[in-house]
């Protein structure tokens, strides 16, 4: 299992791999920068110009890293606010999100006591997955690179029961503050490997901003949204962080090791 923003966990074929291009990928990175530099600070304003290094370096990344990747398990991380039982059912398997597995979850939460019947009714039917199940579905998303709980991409999966799915188009307020106060934020640590779809491409370009940090380029590791589909077999939950551990407030930070300091 590898972290994508850090070198020091890539196997053996990967550094290897990115080592015969490592100037390749430094001077692409470092191109780009002063091209978005001067693009910014242009006066008149004037187009961003192209990078010279584009064309060797998409070559590198889809043709020789993007197959090494496809064949790899990363660590992705998981944002979501979750009651006890459903902790413990993810940790029996991921189940991917649905319009029926909504239902399921909140059917449950009405045999709880915890939402009345007619509540739960309301949340499902303002759900987007009402009008957008075929782009939301049979999926578990993840980041590629740890968020701090602040940061502003994940705050509300944190501090929302059912993440977009039951919230987003919610419009009774005060149904909306009940979804605020069910369960805890937690953030999941999984295993996953990188078949699906164009993950391992995705993934290839932390892999590269890092392998460029590394050579000394001013570039930071960003993560990427992926969906976790046809591999959701052979996923794993590794370790769940809760709000009030002192992992939960270190992700980020200080947790895991050697991560770098991301905050919103």
């Amino acid at each position: 299992m590898i972290d994508l923003w850090d070198p020091h966990t890539f196997s053996t074929e990967l550094v290897s791999t990115l080592t015969a291009e490592s100037q390749l990928i430094f001077d692409y990175h470092s191109e780009a920068r002063r091209l978005m530099d001067e693009h910014l600070n242009s006066s008149p304003y004037q187009r961003l110009k192209p990078n010279r290094f584009s064309a060797d370096f998409l070559s590198f990344q889809e043709y020789e890293l993007t197959p090494i990747l496809a064949g790899a398990r990363i660590r992705a991380w998981h944002y979501a606010r979750l009651l006890e039982h459903e902790v413990d059912a993810m940790q029996q398997g991921l189940v991917p999100s649905s319009l029926g597995f909504l239902k399921k979850r909140l059917h449950d939460l009405v045999v709880m006591d915890l939402l009345s019947r007619e509540e739960a009714d309301k949340v499902f039917q303002e759900s987007p997955f009402q009008s957008q199940e075929g782009i939301r579905s049979g999926a578990v998303w993840i980041v590629t690179v740890p968020l701090h709980y602040c940061d502003t991409g994940v705050s509300s999966l944190l501090g929302n029961w059912g993440g977009e799915s039951a919230y987003f188009w919610l419009f009774d307020k005060a149904l909306a503050m009940k979804l605020r106060n069910l369960g805890i934020s937690r953030i999941l640590e999984i295993e996953t490997a990188l078949s699906d779809g164009l993950n391992a491409f995705k993934a290839s370009s932390t892999v590269l901003e890092a392998w460029a940090k590394k050579q000394g380029a001013l570039v930071v590791p960003t993560g990427f949204d992926i969906a976790i589909t046809n591999c959701l077999g052979t996923a794993k939950l590794v370790r769940v962080h809760t709000e009030g551990e002192c992992t939960f407030e270190a992700i980020a930070k200080t947790y895991p090791e050697g991560v770098r300091e991301k905050t919103s």
